[in-house]
């Protein structure tokens, strides 16, 4: 009897270490929300069985773990609607958020891992959904359907199949409730801007926008940090102080010998609206490394959900601290001081210059990456310090920017990172 109980505590031991799922943390703290839209009518177990037997249909939603696919889907509307970082990483932050957050509630209620993508896939699409609401009326939404069909008719069709759709929509809707409310639409508030003086931002040329890009974004509701402000980068060079003249006199020295190599990097990392963005630069070689290392669905969305929150909070950082001290850019600077002629490598964005936003979202990105893939961790920061050096070879910031950037970054990032992952007290039963 002894060892009959012993064998049964083993059992139910290796089954739990398994499915651990249920006890991860989700990134939401609101209480899961009714769906507002009725399931759909998944097709029947004959109809299933011709899909599974044709092979290939539905292939691009199985052959890899549903945060890599809705994150291809996600970057290609960023590019679609000529989005900035801000926006684009706040949208990066939403999606893998409820990825992760649509398989945990399908683990604490009882669906078996075959379905759970069910779940990721319906979370998906209804948040993209809401995020683009541009797109054809429920193109998104017809994707997460598509998608989870595919998981059934790979699997063979599911009793839960229901269970774990209506699981991914509740996360979704309270997601759509946070995103709502998360200062994504303050309005602008021209009397916060300070006056003109020496050292303080104003239109750069050669696009000379008076009006700075998104200067809410430092107030917008984090996910990890208390706000914005938690934590900051130390103050910038004083302008006039030795540190800011030497801070000067290198982006002038660099750009006097740029070299072609230089020019690439830098031209590589240009990265605007238009463009993935430094943050969706980021989610690919995520991919790749997940894909690489052939990690399942529930370790990818784990890899993407950290990143991206990382990255989001620490934009959400940056932008604070941007409009903290609205320091002016290289390129006024150096026009004040003996080169009125002088125009930098590549185009200077329309806000303050410290810290810099790419070394910011790409310090984050470099640590999350390596804590998770530690054998290509010398690779990641090697690529998260040219992300930033690469800014100074464009002659768009200055060192102490980029430095203090890829700090803020790494705190914000082992703020996440030190997140407990482990499930507060709180049953399967108390989250349906």
């Amino acid at each position: 009897m002894r060892s009959l109980a012993l064998l049964l505590l083993l059992v139910a031991l290796a089954a739990r270490a398994a499915d651990d799922v249920a006890s991860w943390r989700p990134w939401l703290d609101a209480p899961l929300a009714a769906p507002k839209t009725a399931a759909p009518a998944f097709p029947a177990e004959r109809e299933l069985a011709r899909l599974r037997d044709a092979g290939v249909w539905g292939a691009q939603w199985t052959a890899q773990p549903p945060s890599v696919a809705w994150n291809d889907v996600l970057v290609q509307l960023v590019v679609k609607y000529q989005q900035n970082p801000q926006r684009a990483v706040r949208n990066l932050g939403y999606l893998h958020a409820v990825i992760h957050d649509a398989l945990v509630q399908c683990a604490r209620r009882g669906c078996e891992p075959a379905v759970r993508p069910v779940a990721m896939h319906a979370a998906a699409g209804r948040m993209l959904a809401h995020l683009y609401p541009d797109e054809a009326s429920g193109r998104l939404e017809a994707l997460g359907v598509s998608a989870a069909t595919a998981v059934l008719a790979s699997h063979g069709g599911h009793a839960q199949a229901l269970l774990a759709w209506q699981a991914g929509c509740a996360v979704a809707e309270s997601a759509i409730r946070r995103a709502l409310d998360d200062g994504w639409d303050l309005p602008r508030l021209p009397a916060s801007r300070p006056a003109w003086q020496p050292g303080v931002w104003r239109a750069s040329p050669p696009l000379n926008m008076y009006d700075p890009i998104e200067p809410n974004a430092g107030r917008w509701r984090t996910w990890v940090l208390k706000d914005g402000a938690e934590i900051e980068p130390p103050p910038p060079p004083a302008y006039g102080s030795p540190a800011h003249a030497a801070d000067v006199a290198e982006v002038r020295k660099v750009f006097a010998a740029l070299t072609p190599g230089q020019k690439r990097i830098a031209d590589d990392w240009n990265l605007g609206a238009g463009s993935v963005t430094p943050p969706g630069v980021w989610t690919l070689e995520a991919k790749k490394l997940v894909l690489a290392r052939k990690l399942d669905a529930a370790q990818a969305a784990r890899v993407f959900s950290t990143l991206n929150i990382a990255m989001l909070d620490t934009m959400i950082a940056c932008w604070h601290a941007k409009y903290r001290w609205w320091v002016e850019r290289p390129v006024t600077v150096i026009r004040d001081n003996g080169d009125p002629a002088f125009l930098p490598y590549l185009f200077t964005p329309a806000h303050p210059s410290y810290p810099s936003g790419h070394s910011c979202a790409s310090g984050a990105a470099g640590e999350v990456l390596a804590f998770y893939f530690p054998e290509d961790r010398a690779s990641l920061k090697a690529m998260a310090l040219e992300a930033a050096t690469s800014r100074l070879y464009g002659g768009i910031h200055f060192r102490s920017d980029n430095e203090q950037g890829l700090r803020l970054g790494e705190r914000v990032a082992a703020r996440v990172l030190g997140r407990p992952q482990e499930a507060v007290a709180q049953s399967a039963e108390t989250t349906r």
